[in-house]
């Protein structure tokens, strides 16, 4: 059994999509390679929604960083993050 797969490919910044045939095993090694690497793109789509302004970007790595000394969990980010890079966890 085969199973047509979109395949992102991500090079810097920006990603491309490749269609391409994949076996069922070949897909899931696939996904486990594309999703052990960090998920977030850095499309700032976190950092436009948040309504706190806790989110930002750090200007030495570039990378996203979430500040919960101002964000209050309203899980907006999470919501609409189109990599599931964020998600939401209850305080214990």
């Amino acid at each position: 059994m085969r199973a047509s797969e979109d395949v992102c490919r991500v090079t810097g910044r920006a990603a491309a999509r490749v269609e391409r045939t994949f076996t069922v095993e070949e897909a899931m090694a696939e996904a486990r390679r594309c999703t052990a690497s960090s998920p977030c793109l850095y499309c700032d789509v976190c950092q436009l929604l948040c309504p706190d302004l806790a989110i930002t970007r750090d200007a030495g790595n570039g990378r996203i960083a979430i500040d919960l000394a101002y964000c209050k969990g309203c899980g907006l980010c999470a919501a609409f993050c189109p990599h599931g890079a964020i998600r939401m966890v209850l305080d214990e």
